[in-house]
């Protein structure tokens, strides 16, 4: 597990590095040099498409998206006890929904190209919400297997 985490951290240090090379590029290509490379904004905002939801990803496995926790705050730590797992399986329900929903997305626009660069699909940038809502999946499962066990373990 360490492994793939090294890993998916490694793939959005690279995606951010792609990016921050991909519009100094277009920055010097189009105010030093007077010449317009058109491609490198099409494929920058493909790989910051990528970053960003590989980032919330990342975010679940942290803990650090952002939450609204006035409740939790008011009622105190009873409600993490009580509301977290019933939260935590409702996210995962409606992550497993959009997993589901962004799979005939994605086939829809496969056949479609970036308008300067037409070898690379539009469906690149819409499997991108397909490969989150799958690693935010699975990333979901961790707590809710501690909570299982939290349970079923009392209960015995």
């Amino acid at each position: 597990m360490a492994l793939f985490n090294r890993t998916l951290d490694v793939v959005a240090a690279l995606l951010f590095a792609a990016a921050l090379l991909l519009v100094n590029l277009q920055i010097v290509c189009r105010f030093v040099l007077s010449v317009s490379v058109p491609w490198t904004e099409e494929v920058s905002r493909l790989v910051f498409i990528w970053l960003a939801f590989l980032g919330a990803s990342i975010g679940v496995r942290e803990g650090s998206l952002i939450v609204i926790d006035t409740l939790p705050e008011i009622v105190g730590p009873s409600w993490n006890k009580v509301m977290g797992p019933v939260i935590r399986v409702i996210s995962l329900a409606i992550i497993l929904f959009l997993f589901a929903a962004s799979i005939p997305l994605v086939r829809s626009v496969w056949p479609t190209t970036l308008a300067t660069v037409d070898w690379i699909s539009n469906g690149w940038a819409y499997l991108a919400f397909t490969a989150s809502f799958a690693l935010m999946a699975f990333y979901s499962i961790a707590p809710l297997v501690t909570d299982a066990r939290r349970l079923f373990g009392k209960a015995r």
